[in-house]
């Protein structure tokens, strides 16, 4: 039967994975953001957010069936890169401890996508410890 369902459907499954680990690695964390959209080989989308000092985050992006690499990079407002997973993979997972209160962005990338567009979802928890160190 699961072959049966659309491509697409791993999407919202896996961000119920992503809700499960993090409340196994943090109970006090909670899902801040939740983003989702498309984007072609080679296309960056870019989200805004807001963070909190002295917060920890935790940030994760996937893609549909048809991507087998996405990237995801948190920046300053004044552009300079925090943190970033641009590994050859389909899951870039990231934590930060955020030094200041402000505004920030997070970008997604799509290096590998078997189709005109990749469907893409990119989620941000706060939680009350350090979870991922990379």
């Amino acid at each position: 039967a699961a072959l049966a369902e659309p491509r697409s459907s791993w999407l919202p499954e896996v961000q119920q994975v992503y809700k499960q680990l993090m409340q196994e690695k943090d109970p006090g964390a909670r899902q801040a953001e939740l983003f989702q959209g498309s984007a072609k080989v080679g296309e960056t989308k870019t989200h805004q957010i807001q963070l909190t000092a002295g917060k920890y985050y935790s940030f994760f992006a996937d893609c549909d069936y048809s991507c087998s690499d996405i990237d995801l990079t948190l920046k300053a407002a004044d552009g300079r890169v925090i943190k970033e997973d641009n590994d050859d993979d389909d899951s870039p997972i990231f934590g930060w401890r955020a030094n200041r209160t402000g505004s920030y962005t997070l970008t997604v990338t799509m290096p590998k996508c078997d189709t005109e567009q990749c469907e893409y979802s990119s989620q941000v928890f706060m939680g009350t410890k350090p979870v991922f160190d990379h």
